[in-house]
């Protein structure tokens, strides 16, 4: 029996805050993905750079300390790493537009979510990433 696809699937959360960030990667792990985790968007970049496994996803929060957003994150992926697969999340409803300016094939997730929600996200996400690589 094949492997679910999640258990070979490598995510980095982005999320400054700590509690957000730490429930997520412990939820993700417990349904079978491998996590990595970053604070701030220039954390993550140094992270995908010296990356020594393929990441197949980030999931960025929008607004958080350093010198990229989420948004910004996520032009640089498309750039730099198209097979990586991108979803923005954002708790300020009034930043739901930011959709508008993410790079095709990028997914938009309003805060709060239900974890499940986001892991079905992910999963499918990650699935249109690597259909679109072969």
């Amino acid at each position: 029996m094949p492997a679910a696809p999640e258990l070979d699937s490598i995510v980095l959360i982005v999320e400054d805050e700590a509690l957000i960030r730490v429930a997520l990667a412990d939820f993700l792990q417990d349904v079978g993905f491998k996590v990595l985790e970053a604070a701030n968007a220039n954390e993550a970049v140094e992270i995908i750079e010296k990356a020594s496994v393929p990441i197949d996803l980030v999931f960025t929060d929008v607004r958080m300390p350093g010198t990229l957003d989420g948004i910004e994150l996520a032009h640089w992926i498309r750039t730099s790493r198209p097979q990586i697969a991108v979803i923005v999340v954002s708790g300020d409803m009034g930043k739901a537009h930011v959709a508008d300016t993410m790079p095709p094939a990028d997914h938009f997730l309003c805060k709060p979510y239900d974890l499940n929600v986001a892991a079905v996200k992910i999963r499918h996400a990650i699935a249109n990433r690597k259909a679109m690589r072969i």
